[in-house]
């Protein structure tokens, strides 16, 4: 985008819907909450094949002896497989950067130094030696990354952590993208201090192959994570008018120059933008021209193919063109228009070109925007290592450059623009720029502690089609974007507060969300679309084998503690769990297998639902643990996920139930009967029915029957609280107490006998809408047709067909 075009339009409002493009951003501050202790497990780590790498070697040493003693098979990088060695691992521990090395310093005075430049290829190297063999792989309980940084054991966030080594960020922030490349990796990132070195290969021990959040500090004794907590930005601090000068690094095109003109625009500053590129000087063919006479030029330089140039090179000189173009646009609009912005030619990672920028205009700066960033979107194995340490030093290293020369000013502000790709891991293909945007954030608290002047580090979601970001609609998946105008606002005012530290926007998580990135963060209601995202989550259980977009199995518990429902149903006059609990977490559990691409899905129906009654009966020693198998493909151009429930303890070998989510529009299918090659058996009983209902948690329907056999009544919605003794009570994709209701009048009763039909069938459940409020149900018994609408609108929620009965009064 450049600055002729015009601006899109303002923030989406949250009742648009969740897939819009553009949606408002929270302001989320990250704090410091304990954690449970870790539990004894003397077995998790015997027979674990562990590659270590970097690290001093007395460290790296104490750490091999102690996994070494818990049975762990170690060996150290570079290590030769020995005979009949494969050399595959299950786990790599990477102890990063210690303390700098001789001779470099992170001072940002004399030579800033790249004590993390080796220690970041030699984790590279490694990955991608294992890359074929992680990638591949589809146990979630085999792979470990586990990487080590020494901030103090509170990243960086705990008053008295003394951010020793601040460079730990860069594998922060690849640890939380490495899930996108190898889906069953199971990252961590454990921070302690370097004065506490005798404590960690305890602590590596500790956490290694255990499940859970994935940033884990040891401080004090405790267990400590980081949970986001949303804050407004502080009252107007910092003045901002004429007599100011804002150096914006990388500020000629996208978002920088946004920033640059808005503030130009509004308190009046000098503004100097700068890039890699010197200013054109006016008479190039394309300057001065406008998009379709730029599009022209750029036809023309095809042309070159018919005298030997490649594609590749005429595509690059299109680019360069562009880039220059733009830059040029921009300034010449903004200097019409009376805005004082000044271009200056400067790569941020060459000290002498920042002390020869700063010699000019060092003396009037008020206030510094690290804006420079470079991204090469594709795999790590297809990526060079100058790609790699390009992205990671035009962050870190530009950052030292200015802050080392600048940290005696007398500045208002210290900017650096980072990305949520650091605070929440990036999309594939974004390993180094997650890893160089949360290096960022992480050595933006190391120069908050040194510096006179606030330093504060924004991380923001993908801008409306501005900036870095080549394919837009691939970011939609992860994150929805920032409106350009809200987003130059919150800028504006973090910058007028002297905000410091880290601040994060953050928008409703997108459908591209894994099972891994569900556990690695501790998930709150502040967080935007909570409502929305957490029942997945809620649902989720322990993940044991993953494909994406092909099948997951994961266990799933049903304990009476945390579920009253629990205690409503019974089957034989035993606890069990109800048919409308099992079905909503079949629905919950297809939301994880999904298409490629991601598109918005709905769960249209549910059909083909066989349930044997001995499945959902509860163990009477504690929680029932159930495996649940979800397994996704198109039929046609519709999106099935057959879903099967076993209980865990029959280790394979008990009643399996089965169904089939079908994702389209509610009302596109006809009733369906129930399969006909089911078997079933039918008990009739006299005394205590097989099925029964407390209906203590679950309203009981009222029923009242018509002259021609029908039944209607109303129900009310279950409370989502009354349903989970939990801190945040999920939301149900299902009308739950319709459901039950209609299942508990299908029981069939009659003056004192009871009949239970074993499996409960049902032919189809067409979900329309969601419920609101209370429902009206109205049921054909002969026909087996059950439609519920609310009762309030008449609109249609949901539709039962194939479940025939009752054949008398209930």
């Amino acid at each position: 985008m450049t600055s002729v075009q015009e601006k899109p339009p303002g923030p989406v409002s949250a009742d648009a819907g969740g897939d819009a493009p553009v949606q408002p951003v929270s302001r989320m501050e990250w704090q410091l909450t304990a954690l449970p202790p870790a539990s004894a497990d003397p077995a998790r780590l015997v027979g674990m094949r562990v590659l270590l790498l970097g690290g001093d070697q007395e460290t790296a040493a104490a750490v091999e002896r102690e996994l070494t003693g818990h049975g762990a098979l170690v060996r150290r990088h570079p290590a030769v497989p020995g005979p009949g060695d494969d050399g595959a691992v299950d786990a790599i521990v990477d102890l990063t950067v210690g303390s700098p090395a001789p001779g470099t310093t992170v001072s940002g005075t004399g030579d800033p130094g790249e004590v993390w430049r080796e220690p970041l290829l030699e984790t590279v190297a490694t990955l991608r030696e294992h890359y074929a063999d992680w990638s591949a792989e589809t146990s979630a309980r085999r792979l470990y990354y586990l990487a080590v940084t020494y901030l103090g054991g509170g990243m960086g966030h705990h008053p008295r952590d003394d951010l020793a080594q601040p460079f730990g960020g860069i594998w922060a922030g690849l640890a939380k993208t490495l899930h996108r490349e190898l889906p069953n990796c199971n990252a961590r990132v454990v921070d302690t201090s370097l004065t506490a070195a005798g404590d960690l290969p305890g602590i590596v021990a500790a956490e290694l192959g255990r499940p859970g959040e994935l940033e884990v500090g040891h401080r004090d004794g405790q267990r400590l994570t980081l949970t986001p907590v949303a804050r407004p930005a502080g009252e107007p601090a910092v003045p901002l008018g004429p007599d100011d000068c804002v150096l914006i690094s990388g500020g000629g095109r996208g978002i920088g120059w946004e920033l640059a003109r808005s503030l130009a625009a509004t308190y009046g500053p000098r503004v100097v933008v700068t890039g890699r590129e010197d200013f054109p000087t006016g008479d190039e063919p394309w300057f001065g021209v406008g998009e379709s006479e730029l599009k022209a030029y750029e036809q023309q330089l095809w042309s070159r193919l018919r005298q030997g140039a490649t594609v590749a090179e005429i595509r690059r000189d299109i680019a360069r063109v562009r880039r220059r173009w733009e830059l040029a646009t921009n300034i010449s609009e903004a200097r019409s228009r009376g805005l004082r912005v000044d271009y200056a030619r400067c790569d941020f990672t060459d000290l002498e070109q920042v002390r020869s920028l700063l010699a000019r205009e060092g003396a009037a700066l008020t206030g510094v925007v690290h804006n420079a960033g470079v991204d090469t979107a594709a795999r790590l194995p297809k990526k060079t290592d100058e790609e790699i340490l390009r992205t990671v030093r035009t962050k870190i290293g530009g950052f030292l450059n200015l802050f080392g020369e600048l940290r005696e000013h007398r500045l208002k502000f210290f900017c650096g623009v980072g990305s949520l790709t650091g605070r929440l891991g990036g999309m594939v293909g974004q390993l180094e720029y997650a890893a160089a945007n949360e290096g960022l954030a992480r050595l933006g608290r190391w120069a908050g502690r040194r510096a006179d002047f606030p330093v504060m580090t924004l991380a923001w979601p993908t801008w409306d089609r501005i900036g870095l970001i080549s394919n837009f609609s691939a970011t939609l998946r992860y994150m929805a974007a920032v409106d350009v105008t809200d987003g130059l606002a919150k800028w504006q005012a973090e910058l007028r507060a002297g905000s410091e530290g880290e601040v994060t926007f953050v928008g409703p998580l997108g459908r591209a969300m894994s099972p891994g990135q569900a556990t690695d963060y501790p998930v709150v209601p502040d967080l935007p679309g909570f409502t929305g995202t957490y029942p997945r989550i809620f649902h989720l259980g322990e993940v044991t084998t993953y494909q994406p977009h092909v099948r997951m199995v994961s266990r799933v518990t049903f304990d009476r503690d945390r579920a009253p429902v629990l205690g409503d149903f019974l089957l034989d006059g035993a606890a069990a769990v109800p048919v409308s609990m099992l079905l909503e977490s079949a629905v919950r559990g297809a939301e994880w297998i999904v298409p490629e691409d991601f598109p918005a899905l709905r769960a249209g129906c549910l059909e083909e639902v066989v349930v044997p009654l001995d499945l959902l009966r509860l163990d009477a020693d504690g929680p029932t643990v159930w495996e649940r198998e979800v397994r996704g493909a198109h039929e046609g151009d519709t999106w099935v996920v057959e879903v099967r429930f076993r209980r865990v303890s029959d280790g394979g070998d008990g009643p399996e139930a089965g169904l089939r989510v079908v994702h389209e529009p509610g009302g596109a299918r006809s009733p369906a009967l129930p399969r006909p090659d089911v078997r079933r058996t039918t008990t009739w009983r006299s005394g205590r029915p097989l099925l029964s209902w407390r209906s203590s948690v679950v309203p009981a329907a009222v029923w009242s029957e018509g002259p021609d056999g029908r039944r209607s009544a109303v129900v009310r919605p279950c409370v989502p609280n009354d349903l989970w003794a939990t801190l945040h009570a999920p939301r149900t994709a299902l009308s739950f107490s319709a459901l039950e209701n209609v299942v508990r009048a299908c029981a069939r009763q009659s003056e004192g006998i009871s009949v239970a039909d074993d499996p409960l069938v049902l032919g189809r459940i067409a979900l329309h809408s969601e419920e609101r409020g209370d429902s009206l149900i109205e049921g054909d018994p002969a026909l087996g047709v059950w439609k519920v609408k609310n009762a309030e609108s008449g609109a249609p929620v949901m539709t039962v067909t194939g479940l025939r009965g009752p054949t008398g009064n209930s």
